[in-house]
């Protein structure tokens, strides 16, 4: 895993740029955020109302091969866990 390949697939996914080692994605009340560290990629996910959810794994963590499905795995992996955070929330 690099930063060439978080860079390539956050452009891919229709994040906007902040600065070189932040990308942001605001869509359906929600704002994800991509904070590319030394060692690490941070994912900050938003929603009004709600405490913000961050996850982070190491860039050891990836591997070079399918890196851009895992980081997609791991971002989509986190959505579904807040999905499931959120109805449980809702239920009570």
């Amino acid at each position: 895993m690099t930063v060439q390949t978080i860079t390539a697939w956050a452009a891919q996914n229709g994040f906007a740029e902040i600065n070189s080692a932040k990308y942001r994605l605001s869509a359906e009340g929600r704002t994800i955020t991509i904070e590319i560290k030394k060692l690490s990629v941070v994912l900050i996910d938003e929603r009004p109302g709600l405490r913000p959810r961050v996850i982070s794994a190491l860039f050891k963590d990836f591997s070079v091969v399918g890196a851009d499905k895992k980081l997609g795995g791991l971002l989509l992996d986190h959505c579904k866990r807040a999905q499931r955070a959120n109805s449980a929330e809702g239920s009570f």
